[in-house]
């Protein structure tokens, strides 16, 4: 049995942590000590673990059995249930309270295996930390394939698992059991070939579109799998393939490269000792994260040294959570166990696959690979996707199948059931062979060759340049899209920040207005270096208790300068940020975490404060005399989405003054400046939100040396805490922040997408809710659904924040069922309260009637289950769109999936069933190409059932008059034509139908909204083609007999010549616009007719046909099927005029 990664409350004993050599241990670090807890665990496990369950009852294993069953859904809900669990152990004075350190689903794991046992999967990967040792090698063995695949097949199961999704669909099903039916003698009523064929031709087709539509997906996949990487060896640096990198791999990237595995970070030149990456392609979230090396291998001056069988690391198994991350960075030399160094691991030492490297180079180690990654453990296994039409033909070829069974009972029993039982059973069947073209076999094959149409429309089409359509299978589906769930960063923004106004208590100033700015920035950087010189001045000449209050007293009796708090501003624009400077070929660039703080720093340059150079330590500005200033870091507070602001202590080196900058959200800063700026403040940051802008509440404050002496010392102690280390020093921060001077309010605009806005509202008005899924905050989330227009002017906003119950999650969603006209706000944690079973349902039916719906703080998991949880509480229809690795599940599950080639990567695009360049792309892709294939599909398929079903019509009537025979009235060879040749060009030639023009769909977004509601194929529509069948086939073959009475033995050519006559005929009347292919198609078929009649003289006497008087005879049946509704259709259009025809 393999070590178990926890220990037991009870009936182990006791360890005391003080044995260990804490002299090897870092005592910052609560993970490093965690860690070495667990190791000596483990060590006295295996001897304590056999008298420890021996020990339990069989009652208590039962008890324990049933917690593991739910152990899941309690996890979910994030319940501690510290009671149960020891109630769960043995009574008594050994009860302890659980410490939160060890890992409650571990425990319940090692319970599954020794009482339940354990999953294939479970064998295959043990969940027991790793070991991973720099020369490569690792404990357990991993081999998990560093390959990125969006495959739906491989080249053995292709063949098997289209066959198998098509004999899904009923009418495949039917015509392969008609085919082998017609092995039997007794049932063959035909060419056996004339069954064999179209479902060949079907099924042939449908896999060479699937493969060929899978080997473009390889093709992609092999363009990503093959990128070059630098790896680290003995012998220095060489090129390998991304699927050829393993664990244990030292991998070394450059600056705007992919991470190719999950990784931690071990070194980089950058002379900051610390890099930055982009994650928006894993968790979509903007802002970029700092990322730190393991502090012992950083020291490395040569990273083949890294190559070291003294270091290993041990880690935790893999997981899908991409914000957890523990482990150990060990190096021990030689064999005694007390010459070790163990350095604690967290999330700020990796670098999860799919990333990018945003500043310098960066040099790691990988951990895991392929399936094991982060973005893929995110990530749903793609499947095969059908359109709601071919699920709805599947449905009305089982209502056929009943008819079609109906009838044969019916014939046989009006012949009064001749002969045995065996024999009847055996008519009936021959009957249901003869009625088979009531279910066409060439419904598939037209509608195959129609999507491959569509494909090839939407991939020329000049309007939408580079939208490619990578699933074929599914085009029509563009055309029934009632839910958009869309991602943020990159979909609808371009995350580029755009400096648009700035608010003062005595003014603002807006990005047009600027010079005046400039010149009273300049004219006080004159007068003094540095901010703060009048406050100064103030203290001065107080006395020697007011400077120790002299925030509050500098506040009460004395109002600044405008221009000071102005130049003060600029200033600390410059200063309070993350942003680095860098310089490369001589040209300025900027390396910070947020793009926000990087429009706030150029808007600051623009006043002619310059950032020049910053480190760890310094910060180095030029002010407007160009007179260098210099800013000793004291103190940094990053920004979290916990505090939702950051801070800076710094002190200026020439002026020796102290001055700590404190910017955020308005919902925190309300709290931090002094109480006479708190009303300007919140409807000034109302004002800016109102408009789409994103705001930030800058502040300031002036710190004594002697103030700066008493907080320091009490900030050190809180850092050198060990226990609730975070919970001291955030105390201590708050003191700081208290009683800040208020400066002004910035409003940043997120740089949208082209047309946005436009294409937004036209989806909108097409009936089509928006849901925005993104991973940033919710004050950002908010602001781009304003400027976006996905929340109206009129409407209010409805915000579910941080709820932990299952009734709070009631009573919101209860609450908000009661508004009209409002859009929903959800954060992530709400959402995963609100995804559990128990609520999950009552969530999806209010919020599925909501104008939009915003979803912040969204994992790619949370993204993936949104979008299941409306295709199982609803039936609408779902499209999911998307740029980036992150957004790949959510693009998978939806109905209809469409991936944007972002500027991080292709992995969304390869993804998706469409792939486009630009959001605004996919207004033409849905209301025109989307609209237009699904009517086209609609009108087609039911006229290929409407064809197959007039000649079963025909079929029927001739049984009876020739005394219930079970012989076909057409051979072969003619039904094989009828469904080909002599009909299926003017059918297909439906596909090229247009009933509006381009410029109408995109002015009359409703006429897209008309087609969700399935008028254009539902059971009204099908049971009038149904009776429009019935009329003609009966008229065409009793008008037949009563007509040419004289010479019955030519009723075939008569009747068949009829049909061919009136198919063309309807066709006409189906479409809207004549097309050059219509026109050419009507006149071949009625070209090979002819020449057909010509070759098949044993079946046609062309001399009878072409005589004087049958023609006429032809054309008058013709005109007795057609007149009718010829003369329906146009009342009806009077009456009843179509949606386009009413809107213009």
């Amino acid at each position: 049995m393999n070590e178990i990664n926890f220990s037991v409350n009870s009936e182990l004993p006791k360890r005391d942590i003080n044995a260990y050599d804490m002299d090897k241990i870092n005592s910052n670090d609560n993970n490093v000590i965690e860690m070495a807890y667990l190791d000596e665990t483990q060590k006295n496990f295996k001897k304590d673990e056999q008298s420890f369950f021996r020990k339990r009852t069989k009652k208590q294993i039962n008890k324990s059995r049933q917690d593991f069953l739910d152990i899941s859904r309690l996890e979910r809900k994030g319940d501690v249930l510290k009671e149960k669990l020891i109630n769960n152990n043995n009574k008594g004075d050994n009860e302890k309270e659980l410490d939160g350190k060890f890992n409650i689903k571990d425990y319940f794991n090692n319970l599954k295996e020794k009482f339940i046992g354990k999953k294939k999967e479970d064998l295959e990967m043990e969940n027991v930390e790793r070991k991973i040792k720099f020369t490569g090698e690792s404990t357990p063995f991993i081999n998990a394939p560093n390959i990125i695949r969006n495959q739906k097949y491989s080249i053995i199961s292709l063949i098997p698992v289209v066959l198998w999704n098509q004999f899904k669909f009923f009418s495949n099903l039917f015509f392969l059991l008609i085919a082998i039916s017609q092995a039997i003698p007794q049932l063959r009523v035909g060419f056996l070939f004339t069954y064999v064929a179209p479902l060949s031709i079907v099924l042939g087709i449908t896999i060479c579109k699937e493969g060929y539509d899978d080997y473009q997906r390889y093709l992609r996949d092999k363009e990503l799998n093959e990128t070059l990487f630098n790896k680290v060896t003995f012998n220095g640096i060489i090129k390998i393939k991304a699927e050829e990198i393993k664990t244990g791999d030292i991998i070394q990237l450059s600056k705007n490269e992919r991470v190719p595995a999950d990784m931690v970070f071990l070194h980089t030149t950058d002379k900051s000792k610390t890099i930055f990456l982009r994650t928006d392609q894993l968790d979509g979230e903007t802002d970029w994260k700092l990322r730190k090396p393991v502090a012992t291998t950083q020291e490395l001056n040569d990273v083949r040294k890294l190559i070291n069988e003294d270091y290993y690391l041990l880690i935790d198994p893999p997981t899908k959570h991409i914000y957890q991350f523990k482990g150990v960075f060990v190096m021990q030399v030689g064999s005694n166990e007390l010459n070790v160094k163990k350095e604690g691991l967290t999330l700020e030492q990796t670098l999860w696959a799919n990333t990018i490297i945003a500043s310098s180079n960066a040099t790691g180690i990988v951990i895991y690979t392929g399936r094991e990654t982060r973005t893929q453990k995110n990530n749903s296994e793609p499947q095969p996707k059908f359109g709601s039409i071919d699920l709805e033909i599947n449905a009305i070829s089982k209502a056929l199948f009943v008819f079609m069974f109906l009838c044969s009972v019916a014939i046989v029993a009006m012949s009064g059931f001749p002969g045995t039982l065996e024999v009847n059973i055996i008519n009936i069947f021959r009957f249901l062979l003869l009625l088979s073209s009531i279910i066409p076999i060439s419904l598939r094959v037209n509608l195959d060759f129609a999507k491959i149409i569509y494909s090839y429309k939407i991939n020329s089409d000049q309007n939408i340049p580079g939208t490619i359509a990578r699933n074929s299978q599914i085009p029509e589906e563009l055309g029934r899209i009632q839910y958009l769930f869309s991602d943020k960063t990159g979909t609808l923004t371009q995350n580029e920040m755009i400096f648009k106004q700035i608010c003062f208590e005595s003014g603002t100033f807006t990005e047009d207005s600027l010079e005046e700015l400039i010149n009273i920035v300049k004219d006080e950087c004159k007068k003094s270096i540095g901010p703060l010189k009048d406050v100064e001045d103030k203290i001065n000449q107080l006395s020697s208790v007011e400077k120790y209050n002299s925030n509050k007293v500098i506040k009460r009796n004395f109002r600044r300068n405008r221009n000071n708090v102005i130049r003060d501003t600029i200033t600390a624009l410059g200063l309070c940020h993350n942003v680095t400077p860098t310089y490369e070929d001589g040209i300025k660039g900027y390396q910070a975490s947020s793009p926000d703080e990087i429009a706030l720093v150029k808007f600051s340059e623009s006043i002619n404060i310059n950032l020049s150079k910053r480190s760890q330590t310094v910060i180095k500005i030029l002010n407007a005399c160009d007179v260098e200033e210099n800013y000793e870091i004291l103190a940094n507070f990053p920004f979290s989405s916990e505090t939702k602001r950051m801070g800076i202590l710094v002190r200026n080196i020439e002026t020796k003054r102290i001055i700590f900058y404190l910017k955020g959200a308005e919902v925190v800063m309300e709290e931090k400046v002094q109480e006479n700026s708190r009303a300007f403040l919140r409807e000034t940051c109302e004002n800016l939100a109102s408009t789409g802008l994103r705001t930030l509440v800058i502040s300031q404050k002036y710190v004594s040396e002697a103030e700066f002496q008493i907080w320091n010392k009490k900030y050190q102690n809180a850092k050198t805490e060990m226990e609730d280390r975070e919970g001291k020093i955030r105390k201590v921060v708050d003191e700081l922040e208290e009683n800040m001077e208020f400066l002004c309010v910035t409003g940043v605009e997120d740089k949208l997408q082209v047309d946005v806005t436009d294409t937004i509202e036209s989806l909108r008005n097409a009936g089509i809710q928006i849901w925005m899924l993104t991973g940033d905050k919710v004050e950002t989330a908010t602001c781009i659904a304003i400027s976006t227009g996905l929340k109206g002017k009129t409407q209010k906003l409805f915000y579910m924040k941080e709820l932990k119950t299952d009734i709070e999650i009631e009573n919101h969603l209860k609450q908000y069922s009661k508004m009209t006209d409002t859009v929903l706000v959800i954060d992530g944690n709400t959402m995963n309260i609100a995804l559990l079973p128990e609520n999950e349902k009552l969530f999806f039916e209010i919020a599925s009637k909501a104008p939009a719906v915003v979803c912040c703080r969204c994992s790619p998991t949370q993204k993936t289950l949104i979008v299941r949880g409306m295709k199982t509480h609803t039936t609408m229809r779902t499209a999911a769109i998307g740029d980036g690795g992150n957004d790949v599940g959510m693009i998978q599950e939806a109905h209809l999936g469409i991936g944007i080639v972002g500027k991080e990567g292709k992995q969304a695009s390869l993804a998706a069933d469409f792939s486009i360049l630009e959001f605004k792309t996919i207004k033409l892709l849905l209301l025109w190409h989307g609209r237009l294939s699904y009517k086209r599909s609609a009108v087609l398929s039911q006229f290929v059932i409407h064809r197959g079903l007039i000649i079963s019509i025909i079929q029927i009537i001739f049984s009876f008059m020739f005394y219930f025979t079970s012989i076909q009235i057409y051979n072969g060879y003619l039904m094989l034509g009828y469904t080909t040749i002599y009909t299926s060009l003017p059918v297909f030639s439906i596909v090229f139908d247009e009933d509006v023009d381009l410029a109408s769909v995109i002015k009359f977004p409703v006429l897209y909204k008309i087609l969700q509601k399935g008028r254009v194929l539902n059971v009204k529509t099908f049971i009038s083609w149904c009776i429009k069948s019935m009329y003609q086939g009966s008229v065409i073959m009793i008008g037949a007999v009563l007509l040419f009475e004289d010479n019955f033995v030519n009723i075939v050519s008569i009747t068949f010549t009829t049909l061919i006559f009136i198919e063309i005929i309807n066709v006409y009347l189906e479409v809207h616009k004549l097309h050059i292919v219509m026109i050419i198609s009507f006149i071949s078929t009625i070209a090979v007719y002819l020449i057909t009649m010509v070759l098949l003289r044993t079946t046609f006497d062309v001399g009878y046909i072409f005589a004087v008087g049958a023609m006429e005879k032809i054309g008058i049946l013709t005109i007795l099927c057609w007149l009718p509704f010829y003369l329906i259709n146009i009342v009806y259009k009077i009456y009843f005029p179509e949606a386009h025809e009413r809107i213009a």
